[in-house]
């Protein structure tokens, strides 16, 4: 058949050659003749041996280097090799190898390097472990503990360690990207935050570990999932910080699109150390969303609504169902308001080396203190459906059980299996 290219190996590429009485264009002779000429100087560089071509080498930068036979590749035309991908991904790979040095230089390094640039490109969040927050909280070293995290991002390399006068110049100085404080207060805070948080030694900030950072503020364990919490965030007013990590609490417990089981302030004030008041102001500036949950038990007769308002007080009412959701249409229902469920601002982030701080938590208070006060035990009442409530009311029948039923965005309502006694 005519036409047709003929490909031995990678190297060698016969020419075109046409049937009698055929007309050859000027095109397709010329690209002829310049395959053969390739062919042979591909031919005459294979010859050259191993010793010639080190002694080229030697010979320094100031020797003028034999042009490559490989470049005469990028004059060709478009069609070579007539559509034969192995021919030209072959030929294209000898050719960059071949490139010079300063030329490779020049195309990955256009502008200016990482190395060359005064603010190295800084992660946008940092992960914060939403018990270690807590414990900052709790020991009252929320300020020292921001720079902690501070220095964390800034050690985008994992070596451990800050020099102090670098430090200085990225939280101090005047045009400083992560500028949050003085001198004075930058100073203060080593010396607040050693043995605790760091190490100084050498001119060097040495940083503790997760671990450590966490057996210090007499954390035992780390149950909650971690969260990603912006750097600019760390920047702002120390109420501000303050009120995220408290956040973070809640976005640990709940996803963006889905809110958490309801919990009762109480509750979180025993958990956090966090009193009702503080934690409203907290959600406020860190913009915790709060949604209203309600619970519907039996029909609304005088015994139910006596007997119910006895254990919920002023959050018991009257429930009409005029769409008939829960049965008959227009029937009345005895409900009461529980405990707001809360979506926090914070998304939540992979657990990562969790598991291995934990056992290296277990050690350290196995050497030390025990930490089981520090363990609170909190009695499950909400379930995503009726057959777990059902199933742990049956092991604990003197607590109301709940699992969820409509939710319209608004408010959320729960279904109720009434405790036995």
């Amino acid at each position: 058949m005519s036409g047709v290219v003929k490909v031995a190996s990678a190297y060698k590429v016969e020419p075109f050659v046409g049937e009698s009485g055929q007309a050859i264009s000027h095109e397709l002779q010329a690209a002829q003749q310049r395959l053969l000429q390739l062919r042979a100087q591909l031919h005459a560089s294979r010859s050259e041996t191993a010793g010639h071509q080190a002694s080229l080498f030697e010979k320094g930068q100031g020797d003028e280097r034999p042009s490559s036979p490989l470049s005469t590749i990028t004059k060709l035309p478009p069609h070579l090799g007539w559509e034969s991908a192995p021919v030209t991904q072959t030929l294209r790979q000898k050719q960059q190898r071949c490139a010079p040095n300063n030329q490779a230089i020049q195309l990955t390094q256009p502008g200016h390097t990482a190395v060359s640039s005064p603010h190295p490109t800084q992660p946008k969040t940092i992960k914060v472990y939403p018990d270690i927050a807590i414990g900052l909280l709790r020991a009252e070293q929320v300020a020292a503990g921001r720079l902690w995290l501070l220095l964390q991002a800034v050690d985008g390399q994992g070596r451990g360690w800050i020099g102090e006068e670098a430090a200085r110049r990225w939280f101090t100085g005047k045009r400083a990207l992560l500028r949050f404080c003085g001198v004075r207060q930058l100073r203060n805070l080593l010396a607040r935050g050693e043995e605790i948080f760091w190490v100084r030694q050498n001119g060097r900030i040495w940083l503790r570990s997760v671990a450590k950072v966490a057996f210090s503020l007499k954390v035992p364990q780390l149950k909650m999932r971690p969260v990603a919490l912006p750097i600019r965030v760390l920047q702002q007013k120390i109420g501000t910080v303050r009120a995220h990590l408290y956040a973070t609490f809640h976005s640990s417990r709940s996803r963006s699109d889905q809110a958490k089981k309801p919990i009762a302030r109480e509750t979180v004030a025993q958990l956090t150390q966090v009193q009702p008041r503080t934690q409203r102001r907290y959600e406020r500036k860190a913009k915790v969303k709060r949604q209203a949950q309600f619970a519907i038990g039996a029909q609304a007769t005088t015994d139910n609504l006596q007997a119910r308002g006895w254990e919920q007080g002023q959050a018991t009412f009257q429930f009409k169902d005029f769409m008939g959701k829960q049965g008959p249409q227009g029937k009345s229902y005895v409900a009461w308001q529980l405990p707001n469920s809360y979506v926090g601002p914070h998304a939540q982030q992979p657990k990562g080396r969790q598991k291995q701080i934990n056992r290296a938590l277990t050690d350290l208070f196995m050497q030390g203190i025990t930490g089981n006060d520090q363990r609170l035990s909190v009695t499950r009442r909400f379930f995503d459906n009726g057959r777990l409530a059902a199933k742990s009311y049956l092991r604990n029948p003197e607590h109301d059980h709940y699992w969820r039923g409509v939710d319209n965005g608004r408010y959320q309502l729960w279904q109720v299996i009434a405790t036995s006694k």
